[in-house]
């Protein structure tokens, strides 16, 4: 039987996973949760699955870091990543991070089911438009000297949850994170992106396209 790790830090998202995949998957599954990174990699460590569901924003360890560990862990082992934010966000991060494909926890059940059945056989789930968005970023006209670009995993993150509207203590919050650690991110990031304020901040994802 098929063993299929879900890694995300909503009970309600892993129960209706599981529920929709039991109706949607053929022959039957095996499905195990873990509500954070640390315990989904502590289990990857102790256990044989065939495929890890995989949210991007978890708290403690952003999800791109969980799957940058997985893929040290166990190389063969594919990876889905399921995440609220749109593709042009983070698709193209997520699939040159390793994983076998990006959809968004909008997408139809007929989707996550062909995205599923892809990675079990060991091929990519790739939409059209992540198709598009990964041939711009190979392009020779693809601007890599967009500031965004300099942003660690975890501080491009941040100005996406930033520019959404949350505060910098909702940040905290969804993150598992103090208040001093996410100030610690911003001070990086508008260094980087050479800002002052967190409204330049919001004003810069709205024009990048970076907000949800």
């Amino acid at each position: 039987m098929r063993r299929i790790l879900i890694i995300d830090d909503h009970v309600v998202v892993r129960k209706g996973l599981i529920q929709l995949l039991t109706i949607l998957l053929e022959p039957a599954v095996e499905f195990e949760e873990a509500s954070t990174g640390a315990e989904g990699i502590d289990m990857v460590c102790k256990g044989e699955y065939h495929l890890v569901l995989l949210d991007i924003s978890l708290p403690g360890r952003n999800g791109l870091d969980v799957l940058g560990q997985i893929r040290q862990l166990q190389p063969k082992l594919p990876v889905l990543v399921l995440s609220m934010y749109p593709d042009e966000q983070y698709a193209v991060r997520a699939l040159r991070a390793g994983a076998s494909g990006y959809l968004t926890k909008a997408s139809a059940a007929e989707e996550l089911k062909g995205a599923i059945e892809n990675a079990l056989r060991g091929q990519k789930y790739v939409t059209p438009l992540q198709a598009t968005l990964l041939a711009d970023a190979i392009s020779d006209n693809y601007d890599t000297t967009g500031l965004h670009n300099l942003l660690s995993d975890r501080e491009y993150q941040f100005i996406c949850m930033l520019s959404s509207g949350m505060t910098m203590t909702q940040i905290a919050q969804e993150l598992n994170l103090s208040v001093k650690t996410i100030s610690s991110y911003r001070s990086r990031v508008l260094e980087k992106l050479r800002m002052k304020t967190n409204a330049e901040v919001i004003n810069y994802c709205i024009t990048n396209k970076l907000t949800l």
